[in-house]
């Protein structure tokens, strides 16, 4: 029977469920929520926008909020309050019914969400001995492709069945109580850097200082400057296409609702073989190598499914397309956990998380504020057009080539939290 050798790490396999089960009932949660705010606001695509707009704003604010939090307290107890925050909100959720209250809400979440995330990342680079850490990126890549893969499928069809949301808020809920317990017997003890620092700076200053820190590692390394210009480019355009992407398969598809739950499933398909691929290519091809021709393959997977004719077509297309994203996702990820220093590493992480999601914030804006003027094929050919340029001509720039030939310089983990296999 499979089983992935790093989850043997007591450790950082309580981390990995707790972070698995509770994804599980976010990305349902989040699928059914744009289907009821499709359905409140009359099939308004503008609101689509809005909600993915304020939703990765929240986000993008505990992100920020995150990366500096992470080194300045015990990251266990910020993993298990960002959940604390999560709880109530999603109560919350059982009795509003106006799009504004569900849209605020929803955006509260994301900011628990954001804070998680960096010192979660972080927190794996401690636990898990760094000869295994290729496979604990792979096996996170791996997970968020089969999350792909079941949520959105399972959130489209549990609203159309129930016709509301309440019963999978009772399970998100429990996912999230869940993780909770988890968490809290993971045994972690801060490093001593993280200490040090919180005693010699205040707050405020900690948290500008991991911005200025953070913005120095990318200007500082081509590499990482290539890698963070890329996934803003693949940020604003998945940022105008996911609002986009319930109208344009009901309307321009010709699709029912359930439709936009199975597009999104094979993406996730597609992405559970990115994560395995990932793992396999980077025990012969660097890093760099692998990331840029990942996302190469990513714009012309979105013209691709803008020129489908039948919706197989566009399913075989999300399908190839999550391949793509998820081999380069895994390796974005050794690549950083293979060259940043510890100490830098959350700030690293918090600057990448924020290269993806600024640009999304942005394309949610711009669906607000246009989706009611022109229609999906319309905006969406614009992108299209947008992510192709921006990725193929900035192909021969300096940056772009050293992340392609970098030849990383692998940095040494402390050990004092690190599991043994």
């Amino acid at each position: 029977m499979f089983f992935p050798k790093v989850l043997k790490l007591k450790s950082y396999s309580k981390l990995y469920f707790a972070g698995f089960f509770s994804e599980m009932g976010a990305f349902i949660t989040e699928t059914a929520l744009m289907l009821l705010v499709f359905q409140l606001s009359g099939q308004n695509s503008a609101w689509l926008g809005i909600t993915r707009a304020t939703f990765l704003i929240g986000l993008t604010a505990g992100t920020l909020s995150g990366g500096p939090l992470g080194q300045l307290v015990n990251r266990r107890h910020l993993l298990m309050g960002s959940y604390l925050i999560r709880l109530p909100a999603i109560g919350a959720l059982f009795f509003l019914d106006h799009v504004i209250a569900i849209v605020l809400m929803n955006a509260i979440i994301a900011f628990a969400t954001g804070v998680y995330n960096p010192s979660r990342q972080a927190m794996i680079n401690e636990l898990v001995p760094q000869k295994h850490i290729r496979e604990a990126n792979g096996l996170f890549g791996s997970t968020m492709a089969i999350l792909h893969l079941i949520g959105p499928f399972v959130g489209a069809s549990l609203f159309v069945k129930f016709a509301g949301i309440s019963e999978i808020l009772w399970f998100n809920l429990l996912t999230y109580s869940l993780g909770i317990f988890l968490i809290y017997k993971i045994a972690y003890s801060p490093p001593p850097e993280n200490i040090d620092d919180s005693q010699a700076l205040t707050p405020v200053n900690d948290f500008f200082r991991q911005l200025r820190d953070g913005l120095h590692i990318m200007w500082k390394r081509d590499d990482f400057k290539a890698i963070v210009i890329n996934s803003s480019v693949a940020g604003l355009s998945i940022g105008m296409l996911v609002p986009l992407l319930l109208p344009y398969t009901t309307k321009v598809l010709g699709q029912p609702e359930t439709a936009y739950g199975i597009l999104l499933s094979c993406f996730g398909l597609g992405g559970i073989i990115g994560g395995y691929l990932s793992k396999k290519l980077s025990d012969r091809y660097k890093t760099g190598q692998i990331i840029t021709i990942s996302i190469c393959c990513e714009p012309l997977m979105m013209v691709l499914f803008l020129l489908s004719p039948h919706f197989s077509i566009a399913l075989f297309t999300f399908f190839i397309w999550g391949i793509a994203v998820f081999t380069r996702i895994p390796s974005q990820l050794n690549h950083l956990s293979e060259s940043v220093d510890t100490k830098l590493l959350t700030r690293a992480h918090s600057l990448l998380d924020m290269s993806f999601v600024l640009p999304n914030i942005l394309g949610g804006i711009i669906i607000g504020t246009l989706g009611n003027i022109y229609s999906p094929k319309i905006i969406l050919s614009f992108t299209a057009i947008f992510f192709v340029s921006a990725i193929y001509l900035r192909l021969k720039t300096k940056s772009v080539q050293a992340l392609f030939k970098s030849d990383v310089e692998k940095v040494e983990r402390e050990s004092f939290n690190m599991d043994r296999l």
